[in-house]
């Protein structure tokens, strides 16, 4: 009787620590995919010659800072046309 209380008891601790482990194991796993997420959104945040948000964001920039002195040229000249009694 004592040998199966000793197996039972051993049995159960056995089956604690693949539990324990289990636990330990899916914790990193977690871990490693949140530090897979933030290095992703770091790469995307990154300049890399063309496909990042950051280029994107600059380019787009560009755009309208040529856009804007259009505008102010544009601007310009119909003033100017309207000030010489067209």
């Amino acid at each position: 009787m004592r040998v199966h209380v000793d197996l039972l008891i051993y049995l159960g601790g056995g089956a604690a620590a693949a539990l324990a482990v289990g636990a330990l194991i899916r914790a990193v796993w977690r871990i490693n995919r949140r530090i897979v997420v933030i290095v992703d959104a770091v790469q995307e945040l990154t300049p890399n010659g063309g496909r990042s948000i950051k280029d994107t964001v600059t380019r787009t920039e560009r755009k309208v800072d040529g856009t804007v002195q259009e505008l102010g040229e544009l601007k310009r000249r119909f003033e100017e046309h309207l000030d010489n009694g067209c």
